[in-house]
């Protein structure tokens, strides 16, 4: 069986999809839809909530290899060896939702294979 498809916008009101622009079917036509959400800006920051800390990790993590750091959105909050002391500076420090990551003590070895 073949089938045509286009895009056609539409608004989902008590429980129909009512198009935005005329369609041209057959009364009682059976249709295939795939709904597709716009991306709230707002939204997408919830996606990864974590991204500032991940940038800190991957731009300035170098200096406290084989440490453990707690980190607030870009800042760092406490460093060190024990993640229980690191845990402590930043409770004391105010900071419950820090990000806590372990730093490798050898930087990442580039592999290629054949």
């Amino acid at each position: 069986m073949k089938s045509m498809s286009r895009s056609v916008d539409a608004i989902y009101e008590a429980g129909v999809f009512r198009p935005l622009e005329p369609v041209t079917l057959s009364e009682h036509k059976r249709v295939r839809l795939t709904v597709e959400e716009p991306v709230d800006p707002a939204r997408s920051e919830a996606i990864n909530p974590r991204h500032e800390e991940l940038q800190w990790l991957a731009k300035e993590s170098a200096a406290y290899r084989g440490q453990w750091v707690a980190l607030v959105g870009p800042r760092l909050i406490s460093h060190g060896e024990d993640l229980a002391a690191v845990r402590s500076a930043a409770l004391a420090a105010g900071f419950e939702d820090a990000l806590f990551a372990s730093v490798p003590s050898e930087p990442d070895v580039p592999f290629g294979g054949w």
